[in-house]
Order: C-alpha cells, then structure tokens, then sequence
C-alpha cells in the first residue's frame, strides 16, 4: 500500500512539475513586461523542479543517459587512441594505406602493393636482394656457385618453423619453387625459372642447374617459401586463392585476424626475432580522404604515398618524421607505339621527345620522382653517361618534325601536315589520381608546343585485357618495375613484343637483341657492362619511348616512433625489413 502510495505521489509530482513548468511559459508568454531572455535564465529553476520532482524516474534517466554515453566512449576510436597512447601501448603499431586487400598469395606477381606490404612481414624469401642488388640470406643461409654459373647449391637455415610450430623443411623449399614453375603460365613469380632444374640433395641441400648463365639468377630465386602440407592437396586451379584464408609463412608476423578493411598481425613466436612491436594494425582505406580522416582523429601512427597531392595535409603534422625513398626500378614511361603509321618515323619520336619538358610535368602536376633520362637510372653501374639523353627543347623538335613532314602553322600554333593534317596522338591509361594529374598535364605540355593530345582513360581490365594484350594504343602511360640487375630483355627484345611480354612499344633491332642476349650470358661485370653502354646509345637514338620518371615514395611517422629506415630498400613494400629494430620513445 505504501509503494502504490509512493508511486502515485510520483506520477502527481511529476504531472505537476509539467503543468508548472506549462504555466510558465504562458504566462511569459502574456507578460508583455518580460523579455523572452528573462525567461531563459529562470529554465535552470525549472529543469531543478522537474528533476526533483520526477524522483526517482530522473535518476533512472540519468543514470541510464551516463552509462549508454560511456559504453559509446569505450567503442569509440578516442578510446582506443587513449589506450594505444597510454602506458600499454609500447608494442602496437597502426599504419594506414590507401588501396585494397587482395589474395596474399606470394606466389604470383602482383602490383597490389598493400599485398606486397602484408606477404613481407608473414612470409620469408629464400634469399633477399640488398640495394646494390647482391643477394643477402634468407631460408637459404648459404650457397656456392660453380665457376660457369651453372650449378648453383644452397643451404637451408636449420631452426627455422611455420607460425603453427611445425619445422620447415628442404622438401617445402622444393615444393614452393616446383609449384611456382607449374603457374609459370599464369603469371607466377616461377616464370624466369622454367627450364632451370632442380633437385633435393639431402635434408639440408638443394642444386640449381642451369643451361646457361643467368646473371639475374638470384632475383629470380628470391621468392616467398609457403608450407608443402598446407597447400600440396590443393587444385592448381584454385591455389591463387587459397591463401586468403591460410596465409602461413614462417616470416617475423603472423595474422592474427582479417576484415574486410584492416588486417591484425602478432609477433611470430616460432622466428630467431624478438621485436618490441608485438602488434601491428594495418588499416587500409578506400581513397586518401578516408586516410585523411583516420590521421586527424588519431587512428594511425604512419602512412605514405607517391602522390604529393593527396598527403597534402601532413604539411601541419610538423612533429611527425618523414623518409623519402626514390624506386628506381619503379619506371613511369609514355610507350610510343611502333606498329602505327605516324610512330613508325623515329624523326616524329625523337622530335616529341623534345617537345614534352619532364620537370614541368613532374612539378605542375604535383608529383614526386626523379627525372628518367634512359632505360636505368644514374647511379646505376651500366648508366651510359657519355650519351646525349633527351632534354626540353623546341628548337631541335622544330628539326625532326619538318623531316618527318610536319611544320608549325603560325596562325593555329599547330604541327601540321602539307595535307593540313594535325600531328596529334590518343594517349591511353589507367584511370586513377595520379594519372589524371599527369594526363591533364600533358595534354597541356604538348598542345602548348603544338602536338594534340587526345586522352583516353581505362579501367584495369579495359587496360590490361584490351589495350595492351592487343596493343591496341598509339600512346600508352605505363609503369614497369625492373629487376635490380641491369637485364632488361624482356623490355626491348624483339622476342618480346607481343603479350604477356613487356616490348609494349614493338620495338625490333637486331644489334639491340644481340647485345642483350650476349648481356645475360655471362655474369663478367666488365663485359656486361660494355654490352649495356651500348645497348643505351642504340636504345635512346631510336626513341622508342618517352621515359618519365621514377616515382617516390614519401613514408611520415609519429616521431616517437624509432628505427624507421628506408635507405636499405630498392621498393616501398621492403619497408619494414627491419621491423625488429622499430620502437617506441615515449
């Protein structure tokens, strides 16, 4: 009987605070004497009254309101930021990347760099290739050559386990490489190794036995070993997605969980490391405002890009450090298609050579890189420095044009042909920021000097399927990534002009082709490197090309972050090969 009598109390307390609260307002409402102001610094009294009044309903409320706001503050990134920031944070690192996760399979060539990145902290290469491009040890920790570079004999490190705990073995180093050359057909890191033989020698010893030298052996061997028992029993046909879901290695990370947008790795507790950075988030976001966004709320503690423009806004992160790293085996190119009529004169090439300005380019479209001036970039040991490379200049393209038939209108500032024909070209790429940046510039470059650039933007499968498993192009933006060794056949060999081989340009010289298989067949540094020289004087004369630049890659950190070093690196992807020295400063 009391609690009813408590209850009604309540309710007529709570139904009287309303109507007072009610009656207030109209009579401020009929009092023409108050401001409506006044009435406002009278709403604290009211909101007491109700408050006291609605005991203990208000209370409820209250505390309800504080527990539903605090269980919101525990799933929300400041917490998490408070928590990775705090005391207990010194082993986790969060890193952001724009892009999208693919299949993880080490197995067969990839540009999907966020991919790149991931297989190199799980996985671990046979052998590692340093900047001066000499081999360094991996699962292999030592190896003989025989003096005519045919046999090769590595040793496999002892004590090494896949992150299950189980050994690996010579005969899992002998399945990746067998499994490698059978995909070779499906673009496979297994494709420079078809015809090399291979045999296991005894539990710690494999032979490499080739049929003539290969000076890029070792790059062609420096590939991710996977575990035999995890994938043996797989169909080929379904292995390249096989590892979405079982990505083991035996390499310094391992996944701990995967979503849609974010992969969470742990320390591997079965490698010779022991990094102080046990944990490693990596964020990937879908456009670089997303990126954006996750750095102004605190979510990432690094990220990095190619691209000037879109990592804009780290100029007001003034305390956070900052790497750059040039990839010169990264190679941006316009491929000047040799099979169409207007291209096939090597006077139009060389003349529009001249015509397009690389550092205007580079700089009105906001990008980073270093100017190529040939096929390899200046410090390289074969870099012929005593040709002359194409540099901006009007004067000498106004030569090879009229030679090739075409001279400036002055009244229209065009390039035209007696028949009044425009000397214009379609330029075919990917579509992406990046490019648009560098297409608009172009276009822009070349109409100033009187050439008609016509822009013609494809996605990837129009690109690769279309374009250039046809050759269907006049002008072609594309990138190639080259080995660190000097070999480059598979670029400007005859052989190699059609698909899925990389002469885009359909370029064909014999003494070209002589010189660079005589390059690749022997490993006497002197020798190749006299075959190279001249390999670039023919190369350059024929201008089959229009070299761009060697795209950068700029990496910002939190400045507390120690260890970060990019200089021992030739790509972007190699970024954390010392992870084990990386730590925190607080």
């Amino acid at each position: 009987m009391k609690s009813n009598t408590k209850e009604q109390k309540s309710a007529l307390s709570m139904r009287d605070a309303l109507n007072e609260f009610k009656n207030l307002k109209m009579v401020e409402a009929h009092d023409d004497s108050k401001d409506w102001r006044d009435g406002l610094w009278n709403y604290p009294n009211v909101i007491e009254k109700i408050f006291k009044g609605a005991v203990p309903f208000s209370y409820i409320f209250l505390f309800s309101l504080m527990a539903f706001l605090f269980i919101l503050f525990l799933q929300s990134n400041v917490f998490a930021n408070v928590l990775k920031k705090g005391a207990f944070s010194n082993d986790r690192y969060t890193e952001g990347m724009v892009g999208a996760l693919s299949s993880f399979n080490p197995l067969f060539a990839t540009t999907n760099y966020v991919d790149k990145a991931i297989d190199s902290l799980i996985f671990e290469k046979f052998v590692y290739i340093d900047k001066n491009g000499k081999p360094e040890p991996g699962v292999a920790k030592a190896w003989t050559a025989s003096k005519d570079s045919l046999t090769y004999i590595f040793t496999v490190d002892e004590g090494l386990y896949w992150q299950d705990g189980t050994e690996l073995t010579v005969d899992d180093v002998l399945f990746t490489f067998n499994t490698a050359i059978l995909l070779a057909q499906d673009d496979s890191v297994g494709a420079a190794l078809v015809g090399i033989d291979i045999v296991k020698v005894d539990d710690k010893t494999l032979q490499f036995t080739l049929t003539e030298a290969n000076p890029t052996f070792y790059e062609a061997v420096s590939i991710y070993i996977i575990p035999q028992k995890a994938f043996e029993d797989i169909d080929l046909g379904l292995i390249r997605t096989a590892f979405v879901n079982n990505a083991m290695g035996s390499g310094k990370y391992m996944i701990e969980k995967k979503e849609q947008n974010a992969v969470y790795l742990v320390d591997n507790p079965y490698d010779n490391y022991s990094p102080r950075l046990k944990n490693i988030e990596l964020r990937i976001y879908p456009d670089f405002s997303s990126l954006e966004t996750a750095m102004r709320v605190g979510d990432i503690d690094a990220l990095g890009s190619w691209d000037n423009e879109a990592l804009s806004f780290m100029q007001e992160y003034t305390s956070f450090g900052v790497l750059s790293k040039t990839e010169d085996f990264r190679n941006r190119i316009l491929f000047l298609n040799l099979r169409k009529e207007d291209l096939k004169d090597k006077n139009i090439r060389i003349g529009i050579n001249y015509l397009l300005d690389v550092n205007a380019l580079l700089h009105e479209s906001n990008i980073q890189g270093t100017v190529m001036h040939g096929p390899y970039p200046e410090d390289s040991w074969v870099f012929n420095d005593e040709i002359s490379y194409y540099e901006y200049s009007p004067e000498k393209a106004v030569t090879y044009l009229k030679t090739a038939g075409y001279t400036k209108n002055a009244e229209t500032g065009y390039y035209e042909s007696k028949e009044n024909k425009i000397l214009s070209f379609t330029l075919s790429y990917l579509d992406n920021d990046i490019n648009n940046r560098l297409i608009d510039t172009i276009v822009k470059l070349f109409d100033k000097e009187g050439i008609v650039i016509k822009p013609d933007s494809l996605d990837y499968n129009e690109i690769s399927q279309q374009t250039i498993a046809k050759r269907d192009f006049e002008m072609l933006l594309y990138e190639v990534e080259t080995t660190v060794d000097p070999d480059q056949y598979n670029l400007w060999h005859s052989l190699k002009v059609d698909d899925p081989n990389l002469n885009l340009s359909g370029y064909q010289y014999e003494r070209v082709d002589i010189l660079l298989e005589d390059a690749r067949k022997t490993t006497n540094e002197t020798v190749r490197k006299t075959k190279y020289l001249q390999f670039q004087r023919y190369l350059m004369a024929d201008a089959p090309v229009i070299f761009l630049y060697h795209p950068s890659f700029v990496f910002y950190f939190d400045s507390k972050l120690k260890g970060v070093d990019l200089d021992n690196t030739n790509f972007s992807y190699e970024r954390y090969w010392n992870i084990e020295d990386w730590y925190w400063s607080y």
